[in-house]
């Protein structure tokens, strides 16, 4: 199956690039694509699209977009008529080009690392080239699987053909065989006769009874043996149906149809018990006041996917309760929070989450306080572990990671997260830091920056849901500009009611609730 999509040609501008990528965004999720797919080939088109118009010489009059899915491929092409590049070489992976390591910190790495293959053609005829980014789609059926297992050929065709046409059905002609599939392949329904050779059903039921992951398969035993004393020992095993043979076409697909109803409950109860358990456990938290600095974060949580973490952890040396100013003056002395969105909009996204939220601590237990540069240190690490770890691989995520210490010293690296903002009585400055996304360059480096705040002055720490929660362009304009203002208007009062302040006005002006939104805001502490 082939379907082409062509997007009308648009002007090389920013704005343009925008709004493509909503065109995009829209397009692929009529087409039922995974978030996580669909993540990849919009952070790929954006970043294509955003250098060429930021980078390239000569600067491309055009870009248009054609997408295309074709035999378990997405493909995305970008056509323009810019300075000529190969994105395909190996050196200008290596050299990242003219796109640079700054803004966002992606660029050519990250569309390797988030793309399957690519090609780029230069028209030997015209001035316009291609660049053709390719996603490769697992094999995949949308049909629940029901595994049927008896050793009498006859019925087994004949329920596998009842069934067939609303299930993907896998048969087995004994228990032994049906064990081999079930531990290979992911079922849905097992279906088992219990008297077979070499392994019965009742033996099949209790061989899942010894490994954890396949207690809850639905199961149904369909005999023709009513004895008392073998339904007795069959329902003791926890089954879901026993039925007598002969069994009608009727019987069998509605049994089926209701027990997998059943299932399909029982595993979204658990899985959303355990999502909130999870981002209960997740939700951003910070001490009031550390090392002469006041904090506070407000957060609004979608419940879906990924998320906002917050962490924070007291890097105090020569601590005791005699001379605790000398503690203070000490540089050793300070507060790291790393303030980080794990991209994704599924329960798998929330899971990671989970999963990354220990490893980051673990990174900032480790960090040795008494050397230079300890953000870049950590966002180093924890690159290159989210390039080479199995798990955090999957996971796509920014992070801004700072210091505070006293006399209103900050130092702040990021990866990929936006910048933040200082805010003084004379306006708002956004900090000039930036860095690649972990996990997408071999050996990627960070610099710091520092700053000095005094008293009146604030900095403010966000992830990019406070200002893309929108439905468009004009929307996403309104809401920053109302944010930025509530933040500036509100410097003088304590920092908790400026933070809710901020927050009433998210939730005002904000109308998509697809990714969560976090807001740190951080103030020395008054003088006394």
């Amino acid at each position: 199956m082939t379907s082409i999509v062509n997007l009308e040609c648009k002007p090389a501008s920013l704005k343009e690039v925008t709004h493509t990528r909503k065109e995009i965004e829209k397009i692929l999720g009529n087409r039922s694509i995974t978030t996580h797919l669909s993540n990849k080939i919009l952070l790929c088109f954006a970043e294509a699209a955003s250098n060429l118009v930021n980078h390239a010489c000569p600067r491309p009059t055009f870009i248009q977009v054609n997408i295309e899915y074709n035999d378990g491929c997405w493909q995305l092409h970008l056509n323009d008529d810019g300075q000529r590049w190969n994105p395909t070489l190996p050196d200008r992976v290596r050299s990242l080009d003219f796109f640079n390591q700054n803004e966002g910190g992606r660029g050519l790495a990250l569309i390797h690392s988030l793309s399957d293959d690519m090609e780029y053609k230069i028209q030997k005829e015209s001035r316009f080239h291609r660049l053709s980014l390719k996603w490769y789609l697992k094999e995949t059926t949308t049909k629940p699987c029901i595994l049927i297992v008896d050793d009498d050929l006859c019925q087994l065709r004949l329920y596998s053909a009842y069934l067939s046409e609303e299930y993907h059905v896998i048969e087995a002609e004994n228990g032994e065989t049906a064990l081999c599939i079930l531990l290979q392949k992911d079922v849905d329904l097992v279906i088992s006769d219990i008297r077979m050779p070499h392994m019965d059903g009742l033996s099949l039921k209790k061989a899942l009874h010894r490994h954890s992951y396949m207690l809850l398969i639905p199961f149904i035993f369909l005999t023709d043996d009513d004895n008392s004393e073998t339904r007795n020992n069959a329902l003791s095993l926890g089954i879901d149906d026993y039925m007598i043979k002969p069994v009608s076409k009727f019987t069998l697909l509605q049994t089926s149809r209701r027990i997998l109803k059943r299932s399909n409950q029982i595993h979204n109860q658990l899985t959303n018990r355990v999502n909130k358990r999870i981002s209960d456990s997740l939700m951003p938290s910070l001490p009031r006041k550390a090392h002469g600095w006041e904090m506070t974060v407000i957060s609004r949580n979608t419940g879906i996917g990924g998320g906002d973490l917050v962490l924070h952890h007291d890097y105090s040396t020569h601590i005791n309760s005699y001379n605790n100013n000398q503690d203070r003056n000490n540089s050793d002395n300070y507060i790291m929070l790393n303030i980080v969105d794990v991209m994704g909009h599924d329960v798998t996204a929330k899971f990671f989450s989970y999963a990354f939220v220990g490893y980051l601590r673990g990174l900032m237990y480790h960090i040795d306080s008494n050397k230079r540069d300890p953000c870049p240190t950590l966002l180093r690490q924890l690159s290159d572990s989210a390039l080479e770890d199995g798990l955090l691989s999957q996971v796509i995520l920014t992070c801004c990671s700072i210091t505070l210490s006293a006399g209103g010293k900050c130092e702040i690296a990021t990866a990929g997260h936006p910048a933040p903002f200082k805010i003084s009585p004379s306006g708002i400055q956004k900090l000039d830091v930036g860095g690649i996304l972990p996990g997408v360059v071999s050996g990627a480096t960070y610099k710091s920056l520092t700053s000095y705040l005094d008293y009146n002055e604030r900095l403010v720490l966000y992830t990019d849901g406070l200002f893309e929660a929108a439905e468009n362009k004009k929307a996403r304009k309104q809401l920053e500009t109302h944010v930025t203002n509530t933040l500036y208007n509100t410097l003088s009062i304590p920092l908790n009611e400026a933070a809710e302040s901020v927050m009433h006005i998210f939730d005002h002006y904000s109308n998509n609730n697809r990714d969560d939104a976090t807001l740190v805001l951080l103030q020395p502490e008054t003088t006394k």
